[in-house]
């Protein structure tokens, strides 16, 4: 069955369909464009991440650098103040000896005679060695406190370490408080467990000490310096 149309008829029925296709062209391009939007503002929130990872990544990279060198440098000149430790034991050693020759029973008399004769130059050595190492420990003290807050991961292992690696600075300073004091009652029982702990400071122990801490931080920094540059 044919339908037949007048060129009038003809001519709206194609003016219709031409605004047709406009809309679509329209709603098409409106389409296109959210698309190319969001598609922008997709590439643009990676490339920030992308930015705020790197810089982060950079500050985790310059702070172990700086912790790194400070940790090596610290270690390197506590060599001078562990030295300085081992001559005093093998002096307080060779009092004890002698007083155990001169059957002198006084607890600790090698310690006390080593201390009276010995001590307040020995002190005054070790204490020289002690204070180029100062400036040292606190910065590294003051840079595993601001590690605290910049999110490593396993943090707690890289703080302790450096404690640890602290801990025999503060060993050896406690003997130098104490062998310079050659007026203390050496019948006080305090003093005499103070004694005490003075021949338990070994320089073989701080060494260890320091080498056993200085492995497990860096451990920490390979560790971190493998998740940042995956």
């Amino acid at each position: 069955m044919w339908i037949d149309l007048s060129g009038l008829e003809l001519t709206r029925i194609f003016a219709i369909a031409i605004e047709i296709i406009k809309t679509l062209i329209n709603n098409l391009s409106s389409i296109l464009t959210a698309i190319a939007g969001l598609w922008v503002a997709i590439i643009a929130t990676c490339a920030l991440r992308t930015w705020r990872y790197q810089t982060r990544a950079e500050k985790h990279i310059q702070f172990m650098d700086e912790l790194t060198d400070t940790v090596h440098e610290y270690i390197q000149a506590m060599s001078a103040p562990i030295e300085m430790l081992k001559y005093i034991e093998i002096s307080i050693e060779a009092y004890i000896e002698t007083a155990s020759l001169k059957n002198e029973n006084a607890k600790n008399a090698g310690v006390i005679s080593y201390i009276e004769n010995r001590g307040k130059d020995d002190q005054t050595r070790l204490i020289g060695y002690l204070d180029k190492v100062r400036p040292i420990i606190s910065r590294m003290a003051s840079l595993a406190a601001k590690g605290q807050v910049m999110g490593f991961e396993n943090y707690g292992q890289c703080y302790d370490a450096c404690e640890m690696l602290a801990w025999s600075y503060r060993q050896i300073e406690a003997v130098a408080m104490i062998i310079g004091n050659e007026h203390l009652n050496w019948a006080n029982e305090t003093v005499q467990r103070t004694l005490d702990k003075v021949i338990t400071v070994k320089s073989d122990f701080i060494n260890n000490n320091l080498a056993e801490h200085n492995r497990i931080f860096l451990e920490f920094v390979k560790q971190n310096y493998k998740n940042l540059l995956a």
